[in-house]
């Protein structure tokens, strides 16, 4: 089938195949919710409840991993590099206050984003932030990848305008 067709996931994928290669022994939680919880739920469910409970109004980080030295924070952007960028100072800042990781808090903080291609504008940022930008190209997104890159070409991109045009004239908005 091909790779259009098919329903992936493709950042879960790839960053969970990055983590596995890289921290192969550590501590790993996937989509790792982040930040405090509020203290009157904490006095009302008890933390365990609470956490669940509060889950979803949480900002989740792609991968949290717990070495014998550090929390290391994962963000995969296969294309979105500055969504990456910008999510990692915050999320930094969050590992402190987040009760699930009380006994981390004193660890250092990496901060990880992993795309596959080197961004070519961010690098100052990414140093001004103190992260680390890993690349990763594992075989099987190599053909997403360059599809999606041919997607934004000059010459896709007028094709998709005089295909519109051509549907415009059919009638269709």
């Amino acid at each position: 089938m091909p790779l259009t067709k098919m329903r992936v996931e493709w950042e879960a994928r790839y960053v969970s195949e990055y983590v596995l290669l890289k921290f192969p022994d550590d501590i790993v939680q996937f989509r790792c919710p982040l930040g405090r919880v509020p203290e009157s739920m904490i006095k009302e469910l008890g933390l365990a409840k609470a956490v669940g409970a509060y889950r979803p109004y949480r900002p989740e980080v792609d991968a949290l991993v717990i070495t014998d030295t550090h929390v290391v924070l994962v963000e995969g952007k296969i294309f979105k590099v500055m969504d990456g960028l910008s999510k990692l100072p915050i999320y930094r800042s969050l590992v402190k206050e987040t009760p699930e990781l009380d006994l981390y808090k004193n660890f250092p903080t990496r901060a990880i984003l992993v795309t596959p291609k080197r961004p070519t504008v961010y690098g100052g940022v990414a140093r001004e932030q103190s992260i680390e930008i890993d690349l990763f190209m594992p075989d099987w997104l190599e053909e997403y990848y360059q599809q999606q890159e041919r997607y934004w070409t000059a010459e896709a991109r007028l094709k998709r305008l005089e295909r519109k045009e051509v549907l415009k004239g059919l009638g269709y908005k």
